[in-house]
């Protein structure tokens, strides 16, 4: 078995849930902004690291895009069981954390759109995306950020 894709994602928000044990847990938002090895599919195993800028400790006089990133293991790791919800430019994918010691059950993966070097879906879903119009329009956009360094 491979081993887990790295995910790099900025926490874009929490909120709290309840377990099937009665225990209180949360679901985090997530929004992937860097490309990873493989692109995000259904089925795929995957590890979450958070990024943090430190664009800061690299001052530069020049307009530059290159951004900076510290990435730290938040404990969520386990399958893509599904889609949650998608758009025009975003697709949102479930993560069932498998972490036993973590209170997130859940991570919803915000990916942009981009099939190939983002996502994979299914032919027939991408098929059914050109045969009829999307029921969401966008709502809000993820930049794809290309010239970033992540220090672990």
């Amino acid at each position: 078995m491979p081993p887990p894709t790295t995910i790099y994602a900025k926490e874009r928000g929490s909120a709290p849930s309840v377990g099937s044990d009665g225990q209180e847990t949360r679901i985090v938002y997530l929004d992937v902004t860097i490309a990873p090895d493989v692109p995000i599919h259904v089925g795929q195993k995957v590890k979450i690291l958070s990024l943090t800028s430190c664009d800061k400790l690299f001052p530069s006089e020049e307009e530059t895009s290159a951004r900076y990133y510290t990435a730290k293991d938040v404990g969520i790791w386990g399958a893509v069981v599904g889609v949650r919800a998608e758009e025009e430019s975003v697709v949102e994918f479930v993560l069932e954390n498998d972490n036993i010691r973590s209170d997130v059950t859940h991570a919803y993966l915000a990916v942009p759109r981009k099939e190939g070097l983002m996502i994979r879906m299914p032919l027939w879903r991408r098929c059914l995306g050109y045969a009829m119009p999307w029921p969401a329009k966008t709502t809000r956009t993820i930049p794809i950020e290309d010239d970033t360094t992540v220090f672990e």
